[in-house]
């Protein structure tokens, strides 16, 4: 383990017995100022002898139970949002929180996958986890048996329903539609309460199903309509291009982490006590932020190009993606973004400025790279990899991931030498030229002329970078879901990808695809 595990552990162990401690010495003070009591010393010598008996037989508390055994254990329940696990690329915004609160407290982190809500919150009330993540929404019933952490975020229950039908006016057109939603979740809560002011609203539960998987139907007109959380909806949105909000059920409710409820509260005050910091420092609105970031730029009509060429085109090349991504050390859903942005997955795909093949290459970077044919799609994209990694490599060593990336992604557009002239460019208008985020933000100053008169380089069509970079993250976090979401698919959980004109999607055991069953449904330790 590392020096810096050490000092956390040995930083919240030390503030637990400097409390007991203090008190128990300024009450000593106290007992001694008193007059006549230089006598007392004699009865107070045992008194110190005791409490240091008990000060190492006494039972700890919640937080000091935990730090002994060096293991922070959480349930959680499979979601995009929450946590997911697929070719040993673990996520989720809930995972990277509490794992961020692990590193705090110096713990390894376990993960036990819940299948229910009703099962995890279960398993919190009887200890056998630490903390429950299921981007749970705080509500009134679950406050009476339950403790839950300070929100960090807000969540709104909406059904959503085929973009082919009509938008709906208020709650009292729910009569009569036919409407799913999770058992025991917040949204199920939602339904129950709307259906006080309107009893003939009637819905159905189901206890194992994921988010997406209400999506998924949805999308292919197999329900009406579905009740899923806003922030899930936005998140998958571009997945399933034909789901829209048909209507909010009800106003915003926190989001927060669930706790075993009792006079204990040691590790409820100091996930609350992280969280506040964690928010105050803005590392919080970061990850949010990374979360969403390449959501934002959703396009119903592109969303469903690409998911047609998922179905038709993707199967031809996803083992070859496989295989170049563990020679090159990419993920290959990185790999599979870059080449349908250069060719829409296309191996004779050409542009009038001469580039060709799989990954676009011009005829001197494929000369470069040992290519004797620029369409042949094997050749086309270890030769596109490894130019993106020699980009990398280029860069200066100072420059962390993923902006590494992000910058060689842009140089694979623009040139080397044009990027360089936006990192110059960003350093001189006060920004930082090692992020992304602020090299993109001068990028497209590189057509202005007053701009690049003044670089080695000239001319470049920075904002087409910008959007270069940008398209290939947003196609990367469709393909993610994709991926995730065949892998429960080879682990039983029914999912299609299949459009509502398409042809159904093969069964898992028909597909020629690798699978990686790697989803532990019992604790397994990170």
């Amino acid at each position: 383990m590392s020096f810096d595990f050490w000092i956390a552990k040995a930083r919240v162990r030390g503030a637990y017995w400097r409390a007991f401690w203090r008190s128990t010495f300024v009450a000593a003070h106290e007992w001694l100022r008193q007059p006549h009591n230089h006598l007392r010393w004699v009865l107070l010598a045992p008194v110190i002898a005791l409490a240091l008996i008990w000060s190492n037989h006494s039972p700890p508390n919640r937080l000091q139970y935990i730090l002994d055994r060096d293991v922070l254990r959480i349930g959680v329940r499979l979601d995009t949002l929450v946590y997911y696990n697929r070719d040993d690329l673990t996520g989720g915004l809930d995972f990277h929180i509490l794992s961020r609160f692990a590193d705090h407290l110096g713990l390894e982190l376990e993960v036990q996958v819940i299948d229910s809500i009703a099962e995890l919150l279960q398993s919190v009330d009887e200890g056998t986890v630490h903390i429950g993540a299921a981007h749970l929404s705080v509500t009134p019933n679950r406050r009476d048996w339950l403790a839950f952490s300070r929100p960090y975020m807000e969540v709104t229950s909406v059904a959503v329903q085929h973009s082919s039908k009509r938008a709906l006016s208020g709650p009292e057109q729910l009569v009569g539609r036919e409407i799913v939603a999770i058992s025991d979740s917040s949204h199920a809560e939602a339904l129950a309460l709307l259906a006080q002011q309107h009893p003939q609203i009637e819905w159905t539960e189901e206890s194992e199903l994921l988010m997406f998987e209400l999506m998924q139907r949805v999308q292919n007109q197999e329900v009406d309509m579905a009740v899923v959380g806003s922030t899930l909806l936005r998140l998958e949105q571009p997945f399933f291009p034909r789901v829209v909000p048909a209507l909010a059920l009800d106003e915003p409710s926190p989001v927060a982490f669930a706790l075993r409820r009792d006079e204990d509260t040691s590790l409820l005050e100091a996930l609350d006590s992280f969280l506040e910091e964690f928010e105050a420092s803005g590392e919080l609105s970061e990850l949010i932020e990374d979360v969403y970031r390449y959501n934002e730029s959703f396009n119903v009509a592109g969303s469903l190009v690409i998911r047609d060429r998922i179905n038709k085109r993707l199967p031809e090349f996803e083992l070859l993606f496989r295989e170049v991504a563990s020679a090159t050390g990419f993920d290959w859903a990185m790999l599979a973004a870059i080449a349908y942005q250069e060719s829409h997955w296309d191996p004779l795909a050409r542009s009038y400025t001469g580039v060709r093949g799989l990954m676009m290459l011009t005829l001197p970077t494929a000369e470069e790279y040992g290519v004797d044919n620029r369409l042949d799609p094997e050749q086309s994209l270890r030769a596109g990899a490894q130019y993106l990694i020699d980009l990398r490599r280029r860069l200066p060593d100072r420059i962390e991931e993923p902006d590494r990336t992000k910058l060689a992604l842009a140089a694979y557009n623009l040139g080397m030498g044009h990027l360089e002239d936006g990192r110059v460019l960003t350093q001189r208008m006060g920004g930082d030229p090692d992020k992304w985020d602020d090299v993109r933000r001068y990028l497209p100053l590189l057509q202005q002329e007053t701009h690049y008169r003044t670089l080695r380089n000239g001319y470049a069509r920075g904002r087409e970078a910008v959007a270069y970079v940008d398209n290939i993250y947003h196609f990367h976090t469709i393909l993610t879901s994709y991926a995730w979401q065949l892998q429960l698919e080879s682990m039983g959980v029914r999912m299609g990808f299949e459009d509502e004109a398409d042809e159904p999607a093969p069964e898992p055991e028909q597909r020629t695809r690798p699978y990686l069953n790697i989803i532990n449904r019992a604790i397994a330790p990170l």
